[in-house]
């Protein structure tokens, strides 16, 4: 008797459908992970500004609407994933912070722009902005 070794053409085309079937169902869902990591970025640029801003209004006496005086040469993050805005509310005395995700992070369209004002309040463009928060 003589016994054929290795694998047939059938099976390894049933195994190249069944990894793409996996890698089909796990692509979308490794992609929605990385985005969501990458929300700390915006949470930490805003909380450090927003600490910025307190440091600032004790020595002036005012909120600042720039970016460069409160220690940031550029509007973007780091990695660039996020652009950064100051808005100066009630005549110096309150402020509000953006950050707006910007190439391809403005994907995570579930988070895509977060923001602090004066009286610690983080909100989103969601409806639960906890969700984005954490």
């Amino acid at each position: 008797m003589h016994t054929n070794r290795g694998i047939t053409l059938i099976e390894l085309c049933l195994a190249v459908v069944i990894m793409a079937v996996l890698a089909s169902i796990a692509y979308p869902s490794y992609v929605q992970f990385v985005l969501r990591s990458h929300r700390v970025e915006a949470t930490e640029a805003l909380l450090a500004l927003a600490s910025r801003q307190e440091l600032y209004f004790s020595e002036q006496r005012r909120y600042s609407d720039s970016l460069a005086d409160l220690g940031l040469n550029e509007s973007l993050t780091p990695s660039g994933r996020y652009q950064l805005s100051v808005q100066v509310l009630a005549e110096g005395m309150g402020f509000l912070l953006q950050a707006d995700a910007q190439g391809l992070q403005s994907q995570d369209t579930a988070c895509a722009a977060f923001s602090v004002n004066h009286l610690g309040q983080r909100n989103t463009v969601v409806s639960y902005p906890e969700q984005c928060w954490r």
